[in-house]
């Protein structure tokens, strides 16, 4: 066995709660009629109890990003602890995120993301980004095999003295990690998932170099080893399949803390006189990343799907002298099928044009730009990203890719198309830096020069390419925009151009 400050990772479990039933899970999802939720100051306790500790601290479920208050932990996190690392948080539009999260896989920042991608971890892009300089990111499409952890070897016979030298040469505990949970600080993270299930008597007080402890000090916390089966031979199943494995013992402790996954019939009782047969093995592959052959298979089409745009709102801002019947035309042709459209104008013959047409718009005279992103953030139809343009139709091939990339929900993305002079800006409802309020008119002002990204998109080779941080600049400063040259002409060069 190790000592928790011998090991590279030490996790903090700030939830159980999961949106998969992984066939044995080593925290057990699914057997808890109610998970828990780390509460913000025991949090703190575990971070500041971690303090020289120099191996990576991870946060974990369950699936950590389900915590309601997740953003509040991963601030005090990134305040507290480690290092910054801005080299692996993503800005520059990516069609391949996996990609990006192994080029940068990297302990140096210190703060780790377990997560298996689900619709909050896209709510808090930006601030995983902004924190979590390691992720190790599985959602679950891939087949993953997972050991038998729920036999006991009493039940097995198998006698002390060959038992001890298993139980210390135990893979979970040698080469994974401690954990900390809302009941206190374990040896082994299995340990401390089996106590918080199993409703047992906690953990060690969460203080400062509790992690300095040595084997010959986990007393106590030893006994939840007499429960599992991981040093053991043992059989292994996809973790898709949500069928756990268990021994007559575990289906009693279940039965007794009435888990919803026993009830459902999401178990199968492990033939005990099977134990020792060739065809089981100790793990052999046991590092928490390698649970899958290919690390290609992290991120399959729905965990991709959940990290691509959700939805893309126009707004489309019609300046004096453009011809309104033109521009509603072309945003009839080239409206996206997702998203809500809405017009800014700024004169009556414009919004009789828009009326006619039944298309939503704002009156600038009567709003100003304020009052106008507030109007926004109160419509569910664009609480998601807006891209916003001034006279200029965004077309298909645009919107088809801003469709197939992830972006940093915290950035403020200045498009521009193939070498024309025609740009948009693209951002979204849920950045940190439009928490508050903001203008319209002048939305740069608020995000951080480091989030605001200059991008072109050449409608030709469909690829969508960063642009150097002065062009962007340049970009965001012109945000005056013409129709491109595929709209119909307007009916003077004057109004074009007006």
């Amino acid at each position: 066995m190790r000592s928790p400050k011998d090991m590279q990772i030490i996790q903090i479990d700030i939830t159980n709660a999961c949106h998969h039933r992984c066939s044995n899970c080593t925290r057990f999802c699914g057997h808890q009629v109610k998970p828990f939720f780390m509460d913000f100051e025991t949090f703190k306790q575990a971070i500041d109890s971690l303090q020289g500790f120099e191996g990576v601290v991870g946060i974990i479920g369950g699936e950590p990003t389900l915590h309601p208050e997740f953003r509040k932990f991963a601030e005090y996190f990134r305040d507290s602890f480690g290092v910054e690392d801005m080299e692996s948080r993503l800005t520059e539009p990516t069609g391949d995120y996996l990609h990006h999260v192994m080029k940068h896989f990297s302990f140096k920042s210190k703060r780790g993301l377990w997560s298996s991608i689900s619709k909050q971890y896209y709510e808090h892009f930006e601030t995983i980004q902004d924190t979590f300089g390691l992720q190790l990111l599985n959602d679950h499409s891939g087949a993953g095999s997972h050991q038998t952890l729920m036999v006991t070897r009493a039940e097995l016979g198998i006698p002390d003295e060959e038992w001890f030298p298993l139980r210390d040469a135990c893979w979970v505990q040698n080469m994974w990690s401690a954990s900390i949970t809302p009941k206190g600080a374990f040896f082994c993270e299995v340990a401390a998932a089996m106590d918080a299930t199993l409703n047992g008597p906690g953990g060690w007080a969460i203080e400062r170099d509790w992690w300095k402890r040595e084997p010959a000090e986990f007393g106590e916390q030893l006994k939840w080893c007499e429960n599992c089966s991981a040093p053991l031979q043992m059989p292994k199943r996809n973790a898709n399949d949500e069928i756990d494995d268990i021994s007559p013992k575990w289906r009693q402790m279940l039965e007794d803390i009435k888990s919803p996954k026993l009830a459902k019939g999401l178990t199968n009782l492990f033939d005990l006189s099977a134990y020792g047969t060739p065809e089981f093995s100790q793990n052999a592959n046991p590092m928490p990343w390698m649970y899958l052959e290919h690390q290609g298979d992290r991120i399959g089409q729905k965990g991709a799907n959940y990290l691509k745009p959700h939805s893309v709102a126009t707004l489309l801002e019609l300046s004096e002298g453009t011809d309104a019947t033109v521009a509603v035309q072309m945003l009839k042709l080239n409206a996206p099928e997702k998203g809500a459209v809405v017009v800014l104008a700024s004169n009556d013959v414009h919004i009789a044009v828009l009326e006619r047409a039944e298309i939503p718009y704002f009156d600038l005279r009567q709003m100003d730009s304020e009052a106008i992103y507030a109007a926004l953030a109160k419509t569910r139809k664009t609480e998601d990203w807006i891209l916003h343009t001034k006279d200029f139709v965004v077309t298909p091939g645009v919107y088809a890719q801003v469709a197939n990339h992830v972006f940093n929900l915290g950035c403020l993305y200045l498009i521009a198309v193939d070498d024309k002079p025609t740009y948009a800006q693209l951002f979204n409802m849920r950045a940190v830096s439009l928490d508050h309020e903001a203008d319209t008119a002048n939305l740069r002002a608020k995000y951080p020069t480091e989030k605001v990204v200059g991008v072109q998109v050449n409608l030709d080779t469909a690829k969508m390419i960063r642009l150097p941080r002065a062009t962007g600049c340049s970009a965001a400063r012109r945000m005056v925009l013409v129709p491109p040259t595929q709209a119909p002409e307007p009916q003077s060069a004057e109004a074009a151009h007006a």
